[in-house]
Parts: C-alpha cells; sequence; structure tokens
C-alpha cells in the first residue's frame, strides 16, 4: 500500500475518535433508577428508552403559562398489578447541568398548576411524602371512580439532574386490584417505599 494511501485511509479515522471525545456519553442516567423489579403489588413489565430524535424538552402548564422543561434523555418503565393491568407508568428523565435548579422548580408550578384546577383531590396542597431520605410531592385523587387517567401524580428529584416522575393510573373496575382508596394508597406508599429503598441501598 502507498504512503499516500495509507495517510489517507487514516485521517477519517483520527477524525472519528476525536469526534468521539467531544462527544460525552448520551447515558448518564443511574441504572439504579431504572432496575427496580417492583412490589408484592407491581411487578416491572417493560423498560423503553427514549429515540435519541425525542425533543429535548418536555412542555408543562403553569399559572405563569406553558413552560419547557429540559430532557436530554429518559426512559420509561411500567409496572403491571396483579392482574396483567397497567398501573403505574413511571418516567425517569434527566435535565441539562444547567437547567435542573430551573426545571425542578417549573415542575413543582406545573404540580401547582395541575392541584389549583382540580376539585376531586384528598389535599388542596401538593402531598410531601418522606421515603428512606428522598422527598416526593404530589397529588391524589379523592375516590378510586374518578374519571380521570390518573389516580396519584406524584414527583421526586433524587439529583444529577434527574426528576422521577410515578404515574398511578386509574383503572376499570375488573382490572383493579384494591377496593377503595384506602387499598389503593397502601399499594402507592409501598411502591414509594421499596422504590426509594432499592436505590439507595443500590447507589450504597
Amino acid at each position: 500500500m502507498s504512503r499516500n494511501l495509507k495517510f489517507i485511509l487514516i485521517i477519517p479515522v483520527i477524525a472519528f475518535a476525536v469526534m468521539n471525545l467531544n462527544c460525552p456519553p448520551r447515558d448518564e442516567i443511574d441504572e439504579c433508577l431504572i432496575t427496580f423489579n417492583g412490589t408484592q403489588d407491581l411487578k416491572i413489565s417493560s423498560t423503553e428508552r427514549l429515540p435519541e430524535s425525542s425533543e429535548k424538552f418536555r412542555s408543562f402548564n403553569t399559572d405563569s403559562g406553558e413552560v419547557r422543561v429540559s430532557r436530554t434523555d429518559g426512559y420509561k418503565i411500567l409496572y403491571k398489578n396483579s392482574k396483567g393491568a397497567e398501573m403505574l407508568d413511571l418516567k425517569v428523565e434527566l435535565s441539562e447541568e444547567d437547567s435542573y435548579k430551573t426545571d425542578k422548580e417549573l415542575i413543582l408550578d406545573n404540580l401547582k398548576f395541575l392541584i389549583s384546577h382540580s376539585d376531586d383531590l384528598t389535599s388542596p396542597e401538593p402531598i410531601a411524602i418522606e421515603k428512606n431520605g428522598y422527598k416526593i410531592y404530589g397529588l391524589n385523587r379523592d375516590n378510586i371512580d374518578n374519571p380521570s387517567s390518573t389516580l396519584g401524580i406524584y414527583i421526586m428529584s433524587p439529583g444529577k439532574n434527574i426528576t422521577v416522575y410515578f404515574y398511578f393510573n386509574n383503572l376499570h373496575n375488573d382490572s383493579r386490584s384494591y377496593n377503595n382508596l384506602d387499598e389503593f394508597m397502601a399499594i402507592r406508599d409501598r411502591f414509594l417505599d421499596e422504590y426509594t429503598k432499592y436505590i439507595k441501598e443500590c447507589k450504597d
């Protein structure tokens, strides 16, 4: 092989290597946050990563209007109950580092907006729950026969630019594994407790 041809072949390899050095890895979400198998009530069903082509933001409504929250990567994990119904939609999403503080504030503003525009909740203020050192904020419907698509929505900001969203779906009668609101909240509390315990021990 001629010296000129070798030179031509080497140049693209060097250029590719330089490009890789300049591009940070896409996956910065701790596996501990997306590998929890579930509880006695809710078992993991599927895990799906956001496509790279996804928009790098999420839009939320607040009392100040529509806002955007950065989202550079994310996962959607579904959990099914004992009847095979998808009861929990768990989303783990990564913010831009410089936007994380503002993103957390806007997400909480959205929660307050949802509460202020609902009259069927157990509390007129965000519910604050602490589990294993993690603070969780959310809302809960006041009855299981509510027509809304969700019975509870909760958010957690465990740090490292991560936000975790818990969407507890409202199920039809024949798909429910609970008979009343107290039983639903027991399932909710058990999941939040065991999930946060898992990620704390996993990281330690």
